[in-house]
């Protein structure tokens, strides 16, 4: 056997292992490609639940805020009264 049969020999093994070694790393880019894609719509699901609990805490926070001025309006009437009767 030649130098040179040797070399084209060594050289088409090297070049089928890099082929394989491609090969399965296209494979593992399309899993992985498929897998994001899943999370996004994943994501997208939750987000009418996200938009919805929200609104909820935005609500929750409004109602707080009314009751807090309720309750500062009702001490200042109250500390008025007061200072009317003496």
């Amino acid at each position: 056997m030649s130098s040179n049969d040797y070399f084209t020999k060594q050289r088409d093994l090297l070049l089928q292992d890099i082929t394989n070694n491609l090969t399965q790393v296209h494979k593992n880019l399309e899993t992985l490609n498929r897998s994001m894609n899943e999370s996004v719509q994943i994501g997208k699901e939750f987000d009418d639940v996200g938009r919805l609990w929200s609104v909820f805490y935005d609500g929750m926070n409004e109602l707080k805020e009314r009751q807090l001025e309720q309750n500062k309006n009702a001490s200042q009437t109250h500390q008025e009264e007061e200072e009317d009767d003496d």
